[in-house]
């Protein structure tokens, strides 16, 4: 297979060379999901792209959501049609660009009364024809021996039926990942580790963003005729530094998750629970382990890293404990966890889970674009409404319309490159190289589709590269050297949680491999024993601060300009 364009710590220095040297079409502050989505659809629209990051990338909102590219069922629900016709048709779409980002999974919705089953068997017919869903994936409708078959530890005394739907789950930091990769090929210049610190101006019109980069420390200026603020949690932030007073726009919630061993609840789909409060939470299972998720809570604390409190983690145990018959879930079962913050645009009046998932954009008084609000599922859709803001303000300001490159729900994602059928397209590999564990290849055609076949065939030439990094571990060097040098990963943190996702997914959070994989990392990036030690160790502290529950009591906002 082809091998794309190195995107590594020396593409990194490149690319800082050629911020501080050339002129941009575009500058995006923001490396999530957002800020991905738009630079691949500018650069497929022949812009000169410019991006940067102030951590790591989808470091926040786009590594901490609940994993699935959801069809638009829970927006019936409130009513919304019109997002419920744009969250299928992206949830298509996605199949289509990267089909180890969508796979599908059964949802199954246990009721308890004749009421919540007519309800739920109308709202699955009415979604089915609205989002034209594929003939095999059509909802049923489950007797209690039924539901009991697909979920055999549901409390069966309390089952009266269930629906089951289809949904599709995703891998949010590695869909950035294919996002950014797909635009680096196309010629953005990305950087991670990149802070916005302020803007220049001409004319009250902005022409430039000041970037700090926090790994050498030198600052410099990025010109760009037009400049997108995609910041997620930041927006209000980055809007501040223009210099001019204007009114936040954020409504910041919070989504907790909890993950436990697949042992401790054994389910091979998702679950949906009704909680103590009548929200709905889930289950789901994902390799060794299941989460569960999420909260919708009002939030006014750190933005990085923001904690998992008590009273959330145990409002999911309860909902679980009250669904399933298996020995009552405590704190102490919980391997991992996450909190991730919702940008939403305020609405007065209204709580947490009532707000709008609608994205808008805001025109600063500078000429700033701001994007705000949104969904995971639909960020393609709003990266193409950005970019056609953007490509509107350019020709008013007389720059020639480039020429297009390509189709953003039509171009492939890097790795995308594969049959719909992932199953099928694994088994192929596996007998194709079947030199490699097929462990190994399950983990790496989950992660990079398509690429994970290049990673794989050079593994079976050179068996070396398929050595563990800890005994049992998939995790390999060849996939850790791959990450270095075609994910820009700089820190150990980098791979573990937001590459390789052993935070989330090992019931060990990746420590058994953390001094392997900080070692190899380290020859390529020319750390000493000193650097290695210093960056095991605060991987061990992060882990450790993830899982440690906190009181309800939260600290000031940070009101600073983190982009």
């Amino acid at each position: 297979m082809a091998r794309p364009p190195e995107f590594s710590f020396r593409t990194r220095r490149t690319n800082l060379e050629r911020l501080a040297n050339e002129a941009f079409d575009l500058l995006i502050i923001g490396g999530g999901i957002t800020g991905a989505g738009i630079a691949r659809d500018a650069t497929l629209r022949g812009l000169n792209v410019a991006l940067v990051e102030r951590r790591d990338y989808a470091v926040g909102t786009s590594s901490r959501s609940s994993k699935m590219i959801h069809g638009g069922l829970r927006y019936l629900q409130q009513g919304d049609v019109g997002l419920v016709m744009e969250a299928a048709n992206e949830r298509r779409v996605l199949r289509r660009l990267a089909p180890h980002l969508a796979r599908p999974i059964k949802v199954v919705v246990p009721v308890h009364g004749r009421s919540g089953y007519a309800k739920i068997r109308a709202g699955l017919w009415t979604f089915d024809r609205m989002a034209r869903v594929l003939k095999d994936e059509r909802n049923q409708m489950l007797g209690p021996d039924e539901t009991l078959a697909l979920v055999p530890n549901l409390r069966r005394e309390t089952v009266y039926g269930a629906g089951v739907y289809y949904e599709c789950l995703t891998d949010d930091a590695r869909l950035v990942m294919a996002n950014l990769r797909s635009a680096a090929a196309l010629g953005a210049v990305a950087v991670n580790y990149a802070k916005v610190t302020g803007f220049l101006s001409e004319g009250g019109r902005l022409t430039a963003g000041v970037v700090h980069d926090t790994v050498s420390g030198s600052a410099f200026p990025v010109r760009a005729k037009v400049i997108v603020n995609a910041a997620g949690p930041w927006v209000d932030a980055v809007r501040a530094l223009q210099g001019a007073e204007e009114q936040a726009k954020l409504h910041l919630t919070k989504g907790i998750h909890l993950v436990v061993p697949a042992e401790r609840l054994p389910v091979s789909h998702i679950v949906i629970m009704t909680a103590g409060d009548k929200r709905s939470v889930f289950a789901v299972p994902h390799g060794e382990v299941v989460y569960l998720g999420t909260t919708d809570t009002d939030y006014e604390g750190r933005y990085d890293d923001p904690p998992v409190l008590i009273e959330d983690a145990q409002y999911l145990l309860d909902a679980a404990n009250e669904y399933f018959d298996v020995d009552p879930l405590t704190l102490h079962d919980v391997v991992g966890a996450w909190a991730g913050l919702r940008p939403l645009l305020h609405q007065e009046g209204k709580k947490a889970a009532e707000i709008s998932r609608k994205d808008e954009i805001l025109i600063g008084p500078s000429g700033l674009i701001s994007i705000a609000g949104g969904k995971l599922t639909t960020y393609r859709r709003m990266a193409e409404r950005i970019v056609t803001v953007v490509v509107a303000r350019l020709q008013e300001a007389g720059v020639a319309a480039p020429q297009k490159r390509g189709d953003s729900d039509q171009d492939t994602l890097c790795g995308g490159d594969i049959d719909e059928d992932v199953d099928q397209f694994t088994a192929e590999i596996k007998q194709r190289w079947s030199r490699v564990p097929e462990d190994i290849v399950d983990r790496l055609v989950r992660l990079h589709g398509g690429d994970g076949e290049r990673m794989i065939e050079a593994m079976a030439a050179d068996p070396t590269l398929a050595r563990r990094c800890a005994p049992g571990s998939p995790v390999t060097l060849g996939e850790v050297r791959y990450a270095v040098r075609e994910e820009m990963v700089l820190t150990l943190e980098d791979y573990l949680e937001r590459r390789g996702r052993l935070l989330l997914w090992d019931v060990q959070n990746g420590l058994s491999v953390a001094q392997e994989v900080a070692q190899i990392i380290g020859e390529m990036l020319g750390w000493d024993r000193k650097r290695i030690d210093s960056e095991v160790a605060g991987y061990r502290r992060h882990v450790e601060d993830v899982k440690a529950f906190c009181p309800p009591i939260e600290a000031t906002p940070q009101r600073v300009a983190n982009a």
